[in-house]
């Protein structure tokens, strides 16, 4: 059951939607007006490259974010 990003016509509203296989997929009701119309949209994704040296998941050493170790 995919999650799906759709725009609404009405009123411009864009929101996720788990959707099931019997779901017109194109078309879902907006949750924030009620619109009928909405278009399905391309969502981004990102990966890793497997050449890079570092596994999945890991962060870079100059990363603000990394943690000193353990878990937070």
């Amino acid at each position: 059951m995919p999650i799906y990003e759709f725009k609404c016509k009405k009123c411009g509203n864009v929101f996720e939607q788990l959707c099931f296989a019997s779901d017109d997929q194109d078309h879902m009701a907006c949750p924030s007006c009620g619109g009928e119309k909405s278009e399905r949209l391309l969502s981004t994704f990102s990966s890793s490259s497997s050449g890079s040296g570092q596994g999945f998941g890991s962060l870079g050493a100059s990363s603000s974010c990394s943690s000193s170790g353990g878990f937070s």
